[in-house]
């Protein structure tokens, strides 16, 4: 048996153990877990993916005022991700992320100022 074969079955069930500790943690309230579970679904990393719930755990952890998630969440909104497409809804995240130190909200948000969709 190779090498690789023995040690595939530990990393799977690590990355089992680390999502079940992520999906905790976000359950419990923590934001920063509930964006990276968020990026998970949205991505289909160890989870199936689907952009609803990526939408909702995201909303959790903008709601808490986390700024990577006013900005991701008004990228859902800007591109209609797990959520109907609302330019108003991602301009507003946009902007709280960029007034709370975001370059890169800051940056959409003077791109989205430029060439409204």
């Amino acid at each position: 048996m190779d090498s690789c074969d023995v040690g595939q079955p530990m990393k799977q069930r690590d990355d089992k153990q680390k999502l079940s500790l992520l999906i905790s943690e976000a359950e419990r309230g923590d934001a920063r877990a509930q964006r990276l579970l968020a990026l998970r679904y949205w991505r289909g990393r160890g989870v199936g993916q689907n952009n609803a719930i990526a939408a909702q755990w995201m909303k959790k952890a903008a709601e808490q005022q986390l700024v990577l998630a006013e900005r991701d969440l008004a990228e859902f909104y800007d591109r209609g991700i797990g959520v109907e497409r609302d330019p108003d809804e991602a301009l507003r995240l946009y902007k709280l992320a960029a007034q709370r130190g975001d370059p890169i909200a800051e940056k959409f948000l003077r791109d989205l100022l430029k060439n409204p969709h």
